[in-house]
């Protein structure tokens, strides 16, 4: 049996969220802090376990202006206070099956530009809150989540947040993109460039085919005002071509 998982982005406010309720398997629910508020984040939950959709936490960068789409380098955010801020935002949603990181942080985090300082698990108290943050210091913030929390993460597929799950020890579910192009080096396209979002329901058709060879869940971002109708058409699409839709 071909199995895939399809997830939006919810809990952000978007006005046609209950609209793709329906369509999704799994929901990476905001934490609160790059959008949305703890009483819309509880709302969503509670649909969603209403629906029997399995549910992320979505934590992002306290960064609302920007949708927490701004980079770690650019807010200088300190290391030891987001890493308190990201457990605070996962601990919102005990019912939370995995983490993926929002917008900024599920990017600087997928990069392999950077230096990656491991840190076992008996290390992770000792991020230390002051000095100025580096751009390494958004590894060892997600990996120490992990480590605290003990949930898989679910990240960009082909990029270093498989490495960060295995030095977690936890379980990395692979994530591609409905909506979004990629460059040559599998990350997506920067939001600033015209071609990065997909808007015609072929391409996402062909795209959400292509990756469900090679991961386990397919997204589509909830603020997308689109996503309703590529969602329903990407999962007719899975389904007539054998998939099963649900989590892996």
């Amino acid at each position: 049996m071909k199995i895939i998982d399809l997830n939006a982005d919810l809990g952000e406010g978007m006005p046609h969220e209950q609209e793709i309720l329906p369509l999704i398997s799994s929901a990476n629910i905001c934490c609160g802090a790059h959008a949305g508020s703890p009483e819309i984040t509880r709302a969503t939950v509670e649909s969603c376990l209403q629906l029997g959709i399995r549910i992320g936490a979505h934590p992002g960068y306290p960064d609302p202006e920007y949708f927490g789409r701004q980079s770690f380098m650019t807010l200088k955010i300190k290391p030891g206070p987001l890493f308190n801020q990201m457990v605070k935002q996962t601990n919102l949603i005990p019912e939370a099956k995995y983490i993926k990181p929002h917008g900024a942080f599920y990017n600087d985090t997928a990069s392999r530009a950077y230096r990656y300082d491991h840190l076992g698990a008996k290390k992770y108290k000792k991020i230390k809150e002051d000095y100025s943050p580096k751009p390494d210091d958004i590894y060892n913030v997600l990996h120490a989540s992990l480590i605290i929390t003990k949930l898989p993460l679910m990240g960009l597929a082909n990029t270093y947040h498989s490495q960060i799950a295995r030095n977690a020890h936890v379980l990395f579910i692979p994530e591609g993109f409905i909506d979004r192009r990629y460059d040559n080096n599998h990350r997506l396209l920067p939001r600033s460039n015209p071609d990065a979002i997909i808007h015609e329901p072929q391409e996402a058709i062909d795209q959400a085919l292509r990756l469900a060879k090679t991961c386990d869940s397919l997204c589509v971002h909830g603020d997308n005002p689109n996503a309703p109708e590529l969602l329903t058409k990407v999962r007719q699409a899975l389904e007539n071509d054998g998939y099963t839709i649900a989590p892996k």
